[in-house]
């Protein structure tokens, strides 16, 4: 899967604040590499950004559909961005089940 292999600090950079789920979204890659935040705390921030593109492209094809976008340029550009982090976040889990399990098989 090369084509889905990218440095997730390229998500980090997305600063929202979202209406309908009031997250804020800090930059998680810049605060692991100061060790200011936990794994789990990085995955979920990981997981909200996800989130929050999906609702932007969700939020732009309705738009789209309803004609209140001049450039359809930025609907594609939305949905491919949620298309890649969601493939991306969809294999990171697969490893870490592929890993889980490598683990349960050797402790048993």
């Amino acid at each position: 899967m090369g084509s889905l292999l990218l440095d997730m600090t390229q998500f980090s950079d997305i600063k929202k604040i979202d209406s309908k789920l009031d997250l804020r979204l800090d930059k998680p890659a810049e605060y692991a590499r100061q060790g200011k935040v936990s794994f789990e705390d990085m995955l979920s921030s990981s997981m909200k950004e996800v989130n929050v593109l999906q609702l932007e492209a969700d939020d732009k094809i309705n738009k789209l559909a309803t004609g209140d976008v001049e450039d359809i340029s930025e609907v594609v550009l939305a949905s491919s961005r949620a298309e890649v982090a969601l493939r991306m976040f969809m294999e990171l889990r697969n490893k870490f089940v592929d890993a889980y399990q490598q683990l349960s098989r050797i402790s048993a």
